[in-house]
């Protein structure tokens, strides 16, 4: 069922459209600069397509949990119901979002990556829920994602805000904008 994939789709049309758009001042930035851009948009293509493609990459079978079904979509709402390679490895995907954040967006304090890795979060989740009742891309939408997502945004963060105040500063300095 081709419709499943729209939103992936839609979120690669939207980043070129962007990208487009923002091409005269791309060319004002060094190489070390664009590739920061551009892993940066190859880092959400692949996210986009890990939580609002019709795949699923269950890492750990057999999870012992009940879910409820809303229309057509499993949701979560219990938190910490397990702590399994699934819960750590959510952190682990939203970690490089953090430090994109800190290269693209040096300004940005902790309570503006708080933010942004609960905004992400939510938006993610809510995504899938209201994609699952439309066109049942068939996947969980689940609290514990929220929980473990912006904490990874945040590691992500505060490892480039680290090493800023390392001799490495000099080569941060180079990939940020």
């Amino acid at each position: 069922m081709l419709v499943r994939w729209l939103p992936f789709f839609l979120n690669v049309t939207a980043l070129l459209i962007g990208i487009k758009m923002k091409s005269r001042q791309l060319s004002k930035l060094s190489a070390w600069q664009l590739f920061t851009i551009c892993s940066a948009v190859v880092y959400v293509m692949a996210i986009g397509y890990l939580t609002l493609a019709p795949t699923s990459y269950a890492f750990v079978k057999n999870q012992q949990v009940t879910v409820m079904m809303v229309g057509s979509a499993p949701v979560n709402l219990i938190p910490f119901w397990s702590t399994t390679a699934d819960f750590y490895q959510n952190m682990i995907m939203m970690v490089p979002l953090g430090g994109y954040l800190a290269l693209l967006v040096p300004t940005f304090k902790l309570k503006d990556v708080v933010l942004t890795g609960i905004l992400v979060s939510i938006g993610i989740e809510t995504l899938q829920f209201v994609l699952d009742l439309t066109i049942n891309l068939s996947r969980w939408v689940d609290v514990n994602d929220v929980l473990t997502n912006a904490p990874g945004v945040v590691i992500g963060w505060l490892l480039i805000v680290l090493i800023k105040h390392t001799p490495l500063r000099k080569v941060i300095k180079k990939w940020m904008l």
